[in-house]
């Protein structure tokens, strides 16, 4: 989210009213929608430029190391959205723990930390031989052995030299961004969003990597909006590169020309507004077997107050745009659940050890990634939430398939064994199936810790069946903001396809904005040493 300058008051931090509580911005025009179809949005077109950078090697070599100034935060997320039907039990909770052994953690390392301001978002994506991670501050290449090969650098320090609000803007008007592998095309994809001094200019700022290494040069592109865009998530797809967002009052989905941006020629953006009731994500690739031809790109998001997923089905057509569309939604329905924390407080629900200060339980929006794998015989899809359980807040997890395009319940489950509470979730699959989901834990004994648990394809259904292994313990909790952070990170190695890398954040002492964030990386089945030495 957008960072502003908190204000301090009687020891709290005061954040600025969500953007999206503001009607669109003058100028945004939403078009009527066909029915069953979203409207096409007025922010459809092509870049506002473009360019090749030098490589992030040499830009890196003057920028030096970024850190923030102290006493930046980022406003809240969407309000949550009211139940209807009151409080309802969730009758797929898993409150015990899984009956196989505790994961087996091969490298883990820390990553960019202490940039002074909060939340940090961190993420990360591998590559062939390179980890990538960003946060909302700064960006830092890996070996896979932990070594840092570059940064962490200023993320901003990829646009130098581009000119306008990606490369002008200052620290409040920069954030959110995401970095993902192509898998199919063996390149990175960077993004984050950029506003310029007046506030009146929106933009997301994306890189495509010209080559396998995330040091060297990016085709760069400046993509315009008519309103403030915020929480975009951005997701590999054949066709195009796709983002969803919140523009304000609404929200928008645009497709970008995967194509053309992968050789770094002129790229168009074909965006429509969707009627959701929350962010939507798009559907992510993992691996190297492509969707099957002509398959939609499908965007899906929470829908609590009918315990379902709303789904949208995102067709682009490059040759004539005419025949782009965007239909939906389909709804989906799953077994009942609460967003965390609906009878309290949601954004100051999570307690810590040693404070009274609480955390947001981030339960406004299904939790990056939605993460799709064709198997050949079946697609499947992961993703999760926050949700209430009695006493504490757990991850309901689900695997979606396709089936005819239209996505069914495979399996779901909410994992909570114990008191602890659990939110700001992350989930993939390897290449056989299994499952692996990452996220944050903490109770008023314990500090903010990362966590992960998972299951192999063919265990009983509906069941993480790993314990729950501490991938690190926090030694502190965080003080004087609620703002834990928006989102995490599980990917997967592209070399063995069943390598699973997780990111997330932990507080080494009390304090606010002193985070660190820790990568690590496991395989859940010993199949995986077979692939990775043939």
């Amino acid at each position: 989210m957008r960072s502003v300058v908190a204000v301090a008051s009687m020891g709290a931090t005061l954040v600025a009213a969500p953007a999206w509580a503001a009607p669109p911005a003058a100028g945004a025009v939403l078009k009527p929608a066909v029915h069953g179809q979203a409207p096409r949005s007025d922010d459809s077109g092509p870049a506002l430029h473009h360019d090749t950078s030098p490589p992030l090697r040499e830009l890196g070599q003057t920028s030096g190391q970024h850190r923030s100034a102290p006493g930046v935060t980022r406003p809240g997320n969407a309000p949550h959205p009211s139940l209807t039907k009151g409080v309802r039990p969730d009758r797929v909770v898993q409150d015990r723990d899984g009956n196989r052994d505790q994961i087996h953690l091969d490298v883990s390392f820390d990553g960019i930390r202490e940039a002074g301001g909060v939340p940090p978002d961190p993420n990360a994506s591998v590559g062939s031989s390179q980890i990538v991670e960003i946060t909302n501050y700064d960006l830092a290449v890996y070996s896979k052995t932990g070594a840092t090969l570059l940064g962490p650098l200023r993320t901003q320090t990829l646009f130098s030299g581009f000119g306008g609000p990606c490369e002008t803007s200052q620290n409040v008007d920069i954030g959110d961004p995401v970095v993902r592998w192509d898998s199919l095309a063996h390149r990175w994809i960077i993004n984050q969003f950029a506003l310029d001094e007046t506030g009146t200019t929106n933009r997301l700022c994306v890189a495509v990597s010209t080559t396998e290494d995330a040091t060297g040069e990016y085709y760069r592109y400046d993509f315009g909006y008519q309103h403030f865009i915020d929480h975009p998530k951005v997701s590999v797809w054949p066709d195009a590169y796709y983002a969803a967002f919140t523009g304000g009052a609404f929200f928008e989905a645009c497709a970008w020309d995967r194509q053309r941006m992968l050789r770094g020629a002129d790229a168009d953006q074909q965006c429509y507004t969707i009627a959701s009731p929350t962010i939507p994500l798009g559907s992510d690739l993992d691996g190297t077997t492509p969707p099957p031809q002509g398959e939609p790109n499908l965007l899906m998001a929470l829908n609590p107050a009918s315990n379902s997923l709303q789904y949208w089905r995102f067709h682009v057509d490059w040759a004539d745009q005419t025949r782009t569309a965007v239909t939906g939604p389909g709804e989906l329905r799953v077994a009942p659940y609460n967003p965390a924390c609906v009878r309290t407080d949601p954004t100051r629900c999570v307690p810590q050890a040693g404070t009274t200060q609480k955390l947001d339980s981030l339960s406004y929006s299904a939790m990056y990634r939605l993460a799709y794998r064709n198997f050949g015989d079946h697609q499947s899809l992961v993703v999760n939430h926050a949700v209430d359980v009695p006493g504490s807040v757990g991850v309901r997890w689900y695997e979606l398939r396709l089936d005819h395009g239209r996505p069914v319940v495979h399996q779901q489950s909410t994992y909570a064994p114990g008191p602890s509470y659990r939110w700001m979730g992350s989930a993939a699959q390897d290449k056989d199936g299994d499952i692996a989901l990452g996220y944050s834990a903490s109770s008023s004994q314990d500090h903010p810790s990362i966590r992960a648990t998972g299951r192999l394809a063919h265990d009983p259904r509906n069941e993480m069946t790993f314990r729950e292994t501490t991938v690190w313990t926090g030694t502190g909790s965080q003080t004087g903001s609620n703002r834990w952070g928006d989102y995490t990170s599980m990917a997967i190695d592209p070399v063995d396809d069943c390598t699973f890398w997780y990111t997330n954040q932990y507080q080494p002492a009390d304090g606010t904005g002193n985070w660190n964030t820790r990568i690590a990386s496991f395989q859940l089945s010993d199949r995986c040493d077979r692939h990775r030495h043939g």
